[in-house]
């Protein structure tokens, strides 16, 4: 099968959600109830600032370069030599990502899924599934993650049944603490980091009525998505128990009763897999297009090469603490340069398009 890019501009939509959702389902009310209590849900509306800013580069970037690839924009603006570098950083960037992910589902799943089974051969499972799916290119990650849009629906149903069990004490008073809010607002970024991967998949656009819109609406359903998880869960335990829980959700599932379902805990798990499965095949897709450009080989090795990296890279993660020590690290280098280097091009772009409109108005003097 050849490679194929194409997508619609639904699938990048869905591609913009993908990039964010993985861990965060399960911890992210645990890392922001700690400094911002009840509040932790503003500060996870907050943190969505970070990907608002990076879609909308994006989107203005590929405008203004005429739907240019990731690889063609970075040469014009960069020059060959930086752009080899800034490929090299960028995929550099989604193999940690990966390494992360890989590293946390293998943790999560050996204490909840599959307990008898090696964190070795989750690992290799992992591999070859995501290896299968992303080795031919965009258009088949793009229609996955179509079709996982619709399970992230049936996570924010699961919620909003979920907060019939709680009480509206828990997250009073609102605002409590500007101070505390903000202080908590670094402990989301995690979750919104990977958007950058829309600098890259934007030009393989085939139908672009309006990118920036599109863009802006994956986001935006995301921090909804992250912050009524947030709040449903401050909601139903109280910030005090959210905040010493490992994965709250899947307490919160385990104490609730609901007509019908009789295994809420299992079900989200499931939910949870294929989005975990759907954020790793996007990085892999970006780790690999970035070295396939830096370095002029095929795809197909470089996504192989990839993937092989970030298992290796997940090894040293195993133990949930040294990846979340890994994490607290590295999180805010990774957050700085996703949105360094779209603004930073923005401008660039800016003040040559200025300078060339000004040198014809000379020519025509």
């Amino acid at each position: 099968m050849d490679i194929s890019n194409k997508i619609t501009e639904n699938q990048y939509r869905s591609i913009v959600e993908s990039s964010m959702v993985a861990i965060g389902i399960l911890t992210l009310s645990r890392l922001v109830s700690k400094n911002a209590y009840q509040d932790g849900w503003i500060s996870v509306i907050l943190g969505g600032i970070y990907p608002i800013i990076v879609v909308l580069s994006a989107s203005f970037i590929d405008r203004k370069m005429n739907g240019c690839s990731f690889e063609n924009i970075n040469n014009k603006v960069y020059g060959k030599l930086l752009s080899k570098i800034i490929l090299i950083a960028f995929s550099m960037r989604f193999i940690f990502s990966q390494a992360t992910v890989i590293a946390g589902f293998t943790n999560v799943a050996k204490v909840v899924i599959v307990s008898f089974m090696s964190p070795y051969l989750i690992i290799f499972i992992v591999f070859l599934i995501t290896l299968y799916t992303a080795i031919n290119g965009l258009t088949l990650v793009g229609r996955l993650c179509e079709l996982v849009s619709y399970l992230l629906i049936v996570l924010i149903i699961m919620m909003i049944a979920f907060s019939f069990g709680g009480n509206i004490i828990n997250v009073r008073p609102f605002f409590s603490s500007i101070k505390n809010i903000i202080s908590a607002v670094p402990n989301s970024l995690y979750s919104y980091t990977g958007i950058e991967l829309s600098y890259i998949v934007i030009s393989f656009i085939t139908n672009k009525n309006n990118t920036k819109k599109a863009g802006l609406q994956g986001v935006l359903f995301i921090i909804f998505t992250y912050a009524s998880n947030v709040f449903v869960i401050i909601y139903c335990l109280g910030w005090e128990i959210t905040s010493k829980n490992s994965y709250p959700i899947l307490y919160l599932a385990a104490t609730l009763e609901i007509p019908i379902i009789e295994n809420l805990r299992t079900i989200l798990m499931i939910i949870w897999t294929f989005i975990i499965f759907r954020i790793l095949v996007c990085y892999l897709f970006g780790a690999g297009y970035c070295l396939s450009k830096a370095f002029n080989m095929k795809y197909k090795a470089s996504v192989i090469i990839t993937l092989i990296l970030s298992s290796i890279g997940s090894l040293f993660m195993l133990p949930e603490y040294n990846r979340v020590d890994i994490l607290d690290k590295v999180t805010p280098y990774a957050t700085a340069f996703g949105i360094l280097w779209g603004v930073i091009t923005s401008i660039i772009i800016v003040i040559k398009n200025k300078k060339a409109s000004n040198n014809s108005y000379k020519k025509e003097d």
